[in-house]
């Protein structure tokens, strides 16, 4: 039920974006060539025992199996949250997954979600710093200016510590790794041991997140060659543009929005993908509006732009079970497909 659902979905995303040219500066020289990449991520979250996740996987390794595989695959995105939300954030944790992440035959961009710094403080996590856990992150996962994966590609990063940010580009698309994860993005949390009252670290990261993505989307609209822009982070700033339940009172979403909502109206010619995940539900759709989302539109209301179109990932246990496939042809137009793991 839930995989003929998708399907159905995809079939009229990729409908919808057909008669659409989308492109990017190229990575190195010469034209432009068909190309695929996989998105993934929301894994693993399983097995769990007593509150720890447990290694190995047999079923990510399958799924790592099976994306090397695939001859038309260029690279990999793992959009984040590399654990569940209610197991403890231990160094094995992020060691185990950087081993997973090199086990990719090709290039293995990684973008950080919430599970893995932001909610560690909460008790089953095992009431950890945050901001500790965020450095262990980087340290591990972003030492060098290149992917991850037993091929490496050359990324272009962010100014120190935002290291995480990156960019590259494959002809015809640029590509843009965006450290934003869920939890409001670490924006207005006020519960839990290591409480930023002032919010100096979401402050701070947006502003670079901001400037860094501003300068990528300047490039986007002024090279003839760029007519795809796909980013990726982990936050769902649509459906959770401010979630509820969770005592916030400002969204950590708003500027982003506005910046792509802006950049999207600005260059009709071209087109935006944006891959997440965050609320575990694989979908591929339109979904940006001049009015939606935002403070005073948080359910989805306006016609969506038809240059933007979000791709959800799978999650969980499905993560195990399928993953996406985007296909780039030379002329920027592109398709996404569900492909079975074994």
């Amino acid at each position: 039920m839930r995989h003929e659902a998708i399907g159905r979905c995809l079939t009229a995303a990729v409908l919808a974006v057909a008669p659409l040219s989308l492109m990017a500066q190229g990575q190195g020289v010469g034209p432009a060539r068909p190309f695929s990449f996989a998105a993934i991520g929301d894994a693993p979250y399983e097995p769990v025992v007593g509150g720890r996740q447990q290694y190995p996987v047999p079923a990510y390794e399958a799924l790592i199996a099976k994306i090397n595989s695939d001859a038309d695959v260029a690279f990999s995105v793992h959009i984040g949250d590399i654990k569940a939300g209610n197991t403890l954030c231990e160094n094995v944790v992020y060691s185990q997954n950087l081993a997973y992440f090199n086990s990719f035959a090709k290039p293995l961009i990684f973008t950080p979600g919430d599970n893995e710094w932001t909610d560690c403080h909460r008790a089953n996590n095992g009431n950890m710093d945050p901001l500790d856990r965020l450095q262990l992150i980087r340290d591990t996962f972003y030492p060098h200016n290149k992917s991850l994966g037993q091929t490496t590609i050359p990324l272009f990063k962010d100014k120190q510590p935002y290291v995480e940010n990156s960019v590259w580009t494959e002809k015809p698309a640029m590509f843009i790794a965006l450290h934003m994860p869920g939890s409001n993005n670490n924006r207005d949390r006020r519960t839990g041991t290591w409480v930023d009252a002032t919010d100096a670290e979401y402050t701070a990261r947006n502003a670079s997140n901001m400037a860094f993505l501003d300068d990528q989307l300047k490039k986007a609209t002024l090279d003839p060659q760029i007519k795809l822009v796909v980013i990726a982070a982990q936050a769902n700033p649509f459906d959770r543009f401010l979630e509820s339940g969770q005592g916030y009172t400002v969204s950590g979403y708003g500027d982003f929005i506005a910046k792509i909502r802006a950049w999207v109206e600005a260059n009709p010619s071209k087109r935006m993908l944006y891959i997440h995940g965050d609320t575990h539900t694989a979908r591929f759709e339109p979904k940006l509006t001049p009015v939606y989302p935002s403070a005073t539109q948080l359910t989805p209301a306006g016609t969506p732009y038809p240059n933007f179109a979000r791709l959800e990932v799978y999650a969980q246990t499905a993560a195990f079970a399928n993953w996406f496939k985007v296909s780039v042809n030379p002329d920027g137009t592109y398709a996404v497909t569900v492909v079975p793991a074994p």
